[in-house]
Parts: C-alpha cells; sequence; structure tokens
C-alpha cells in the first residue's frame, strides 16, 4: 500500500483507523472526510521527536490554517502541541480548547484591531509583519495596560523548490522585512525603543510542500547570522527563533519524502555552528508545521454518479466531490492519489479523468488517473486531503461543505456536521422592498 497506515480488508475495501471506507461512505453518506487520529498523533511525535532529540528546547506550534476543526487542534493539544494561528477565529479555537496565551503565536501580514487586542490581552505572542503594525499594538498595549510579547517576521531571501503560490521566503514576498536591505534590523531597533512592547523572537517560513533540506539550512543560517546582528547592533537577546514550517509530503506513489528527521538534521546543524561562530547564547527553537501532521491522515470519499466515454481520448468519471470539496488540484495544479476504495484488489486497468458535480470545467480531482474499471455506484477516494482540503472548501454553484469524521483504531465521531441547504442561506436577508 502507498500510505503505511492505509490497508483492504478481505472484501477488498479500503480501511483507514480500522474502518471500512464503504461502511463510512454508506454510515455518513459522501462527500466524506475522514481524518485518522492515531496518524495525526503519529505524526506530530515524529516530527516533535526529530527536533527535540537535537535541541534541547524545541517547541512545536500546529498551523491551524492547515486544518482548524475543533477535534483536531484538541487532541494535538492533547499530544503539547501549541497553536499558530493567523486569524481571530483560529485564536479563539485555540482558546476554546484549553491552550494558553504562552503557547499561541500569531501570524500575519494584516492584523486586525480586535485580533491584536484579544492576542495581547491573552499573552500570546504576535510575529509583527510591518511597522504600522508595530506602532498599533504599542498604542493599543498602552491602551490595555499590558505589554505586548512580540517578534518580527523576517523575509531571509530563501528560494524553496515550491509552487510559487506557496513559496513565501523570496524577497517579492508580501510577508514580513527584507534582510538584506537593512530593513529587520531597522524593525528590531525601532522596537527596542519602545516602552510597551517586549521583543522575544524572530520568526521566518519560506514556504509549504518543500521535500529538499538545503533551503531549511540556508534559513537557519541567514536567521541566526541576523541574531547576532541584532545582539551587538542593537543590543537585543533573541530568546526565540521561529522558522516556521514547511515540510512536504509524498502525494504521487514515486515521490521521495522528506524525514522530520533530515529536516531537523539540516536546520540544528546550522543553527549550532553559527551559535559557536558568533559565540550566541542558545534561543528556543520553534517550528510550525500543518501539512505534515494533518495532510495524509485525511482522505475525501465520493461516490461515482456517472461515467462518460470518449472517443479517442480519455474517459471521465463524475463523482459527488469537486472543486468545491477539494481546490487544490485547480488551485495549485496539486496531485492527489485516486483509489477506488470498494475495488482495492481488482487490477488498475483503465485511464480516467475524475471530475466533480460543478459547473466548471476546472472542476476535477484527477487526469489520467489508473483505475479498475469504474462502474456508477462505486466509491472513489482521493487521498493526502487533511490539509488544506476542508479548510479551502466552498459553497461553489451552492453546494453544501462535506461532514467530516474522525476514525481511531475502530471508532467513528462526526467531528464537523454535513451542510445543509439552510445553511446556505442561513446568513441571508431579503429587504422589505423585495418582498
Amino acid at each position: 500500500m502507498f500510505k503505511p497506515h492505509l490497508n483492504a480488508n478481505e472484501e477488498g475495501h479500503l480501511v483507514i483507523g480500522g474502518v471500512s471506507a464503504v461502511d463510512l461512505a454508506e454510515r455518513f453518506g459522501t462527500p466524506l472526510y475522514v481524518m485518522d487520529e492515531q496518524r495525526i498523533r503519529e505524526n506530530y511525535q515524529r516530527f516533535y521527536q526529530a527536533f527535540s532529540k537535537r535541541w534541547d528546547n524545541a517547541r512545536v506550534w500546529y498551523a491551524y490554517k492547515a486544518n482548524s476543526n475543533m477535534a483536531i487542534c484538541k487532541l494535538l493539544w492533547d499530544e503539547g502541541c501549541g497553536a499558530e494561528v493567523s486569524s481571530i477565529c483560529e485564536l479563539k479555537i485555540a482558546l476554546k480548547i484549553g491552550v494558553p496565551g504562552e503557547d499561541i503565536i500569531f501570524n500575519g501580514n494584516y492584523k486586525t484591531v480586535p485580533e491584536l487586542e484579544l492576542a495581547i490581552k491573552n499573552g500570546a505572542l504576535i510575529n509583527v509583519d510591518n511597522l504600522q503594525e508595530l506602532k498599533v499594538i504599542n498604542d493599543l498595549s498602552e491602551k490595555i495596560g499590558k505589554e505586548a510579547r512580540i517578534g518580527f517576521r523576517v523575509n531571509p531571501d530563501v528560494k524553496a523548490p515550491t509552487h510559487p503560490h506557496i513559496a513565501t521566503g523570496l524577497r517579492e514576498s508580501k510577508f514580513g522585512f527584507d534582510v538584506e536591505s537593512g530593513k529587520a534590523l531597522e524593525a528590531y531597533q525601532i522596537a527596542s525603543e519602545m516602552e510597551r512592547v517586549k521583543v522575544e523572537a524572530i520568526h521566518s517560513h519560506i514556504g509549504s510542500q518543500i521535500l529538499d533540506p538545503k533551503p531549511f539550512g540556508e534559513q537557519a543560517e541567514k536567521m541566526m547570522n541576523l541574531v547576532a546582528q541584532i545582539r551587538d547592533e542593537v543590543g537585543v537577546e533573541i530568546g526565540i527563533v521561529d522558522m516556521g514550517g514547511g515540510l512536504g509530503i509524498p502525494y504521487k506513489p514515486d515521490e521521495e519524502a522528506l524525514s522530520p528527521d533530515d529536516m531537523a538534521e539540516e536546520t540544528t546543524s546550522t543553527m549550532k555552528k553559527i551559535i559557536q561562530e558568533k559565540d550566541l547564547s542558545k534561543p528556543t527553537l520553534v517550528l510550525e508545521p500543518g501539512r505534515s501532521i494533518v495532510a495524509d491522515a485525511g482522505m475525501l470519499l465520493g461516490r461515482v454518479g456517472y461515467t462518460k466515454e470518449r472517443e479517442k481520448t480519455t474517459d471521465w468519471v463524475a463523482i459527488d466531490a469537486g472543486m468545491n470539496a477539494l481546490i487544490r488540484p485547480v488551485l495549485y495544479d496539486a496531485y492527489h492519489h485516486i483509489l477506488a476504495a470498494n475495488k482495492m484488489n481488482e487490477k488498475t486497468s483503465e485511464t480516467y479523468n475524475v471530475a466533480g458535480p460543478l459547473c466548471e470545467s476546472g472542476d476535477y480531482l484527477g487526469k489520467e488517473r489508473k483505475l479498475p474499471k469504474v462502474e456508477r455506484g462505486d466509491l472513489l477516494a482521493v487521498l493526502d486531503v487533511g490539509a488544506y482540503g476542508l479548510a479551502m472548501s466552498s459553497q461553489h454553484t451552492a453546494q453544501p461543505r462535506p461532514a467530516m469524521v474522525l476514525v481511531n483504531s475502530g471508532d467513528v465521531e462526526i467531528v464537523r456536521r454535513r451542510e445543509e441547504c439552510k445553511d446556505l442561506t442561513r446568513l441571508d436577508k431579503v429587504p422589505e422592498w423585495l418582498e
């Protein structure tokens, strides 16, 4: 099996978390997101252990943007994983499940006043993205009467081998303070002279879905050299170095994984080298993984409604899950492996394009896919959708968003109910002159 936590039973049905995908679809309907609790816990521990065995004070904060479902965030907090948030709702989710402010980091290039107020009041670490934001934070801290904990997001100009839409460490990116121009150093100088902020951290994130360790080493080198420069020229000791996330996963069967150990070795060995060269104090090392924790723990189940034969081109299969449920294939040209969940023991003898039900030519989940002979009523499973799947779903063409269940060693629980038509119009209002 392509994924070690998946298997097939004697009936030839795909099994995840000890539960048959066919049984899940029959019980809860389709389209259906399925998340494997044990796989999430294993992924987190594998990541955390990779860094903690190489760094005395390593902390992991899960990136809520990957999948902010409360059950997912809660089980990760149970494992000791903090929260990296980028909106007021994500911040409120973290607080609601019991994550204290000291274990929350707030990132983003546009933080509203209510967001900043809530973060300051709860003692979350705010990674500042621009000087205007820094002034707002200082003023709000004065008003609230509580010192704000801050770091700065810096842009180290590291080119990561990933899709342009998820490459965030280049100089032209919208995020952070440019390092080479001196803007990052200037920000630390300005903050050091403010009375209502406490400068604790430095942060960068070079991109997502990275499968090469070298960019992480380059990032660590540039970050630690800047830490030394801040100490020498500004007089501020940085206690928290936040390297962001970025570790990718193998979406394709022939794709090689980058292990958390390889990422950790590249990052920490480089940091240790610069620390020794510059005689720096050893900081707390923070990581913000998202995709590598939850992506392969999730699958999307869709029921085949129709098949369409084409002359001299690839046949089509239409299922009830489309770009409204999973937009990554059309948005990022992303590959997601697709299996016939009820025909795992049959040979992949046919080639299909897999489409959704929306009135969009871009509404597809995969093209040129090898599958067994597909028929109306079959069940397809789209793999590795636990990150940026349901989180990026929509109600395009008035399609309700799918339900999500959590499976764990044979147990199943709904963790997000399926939307109904009434949910789509719940916030709508018809003006009086139209009634």
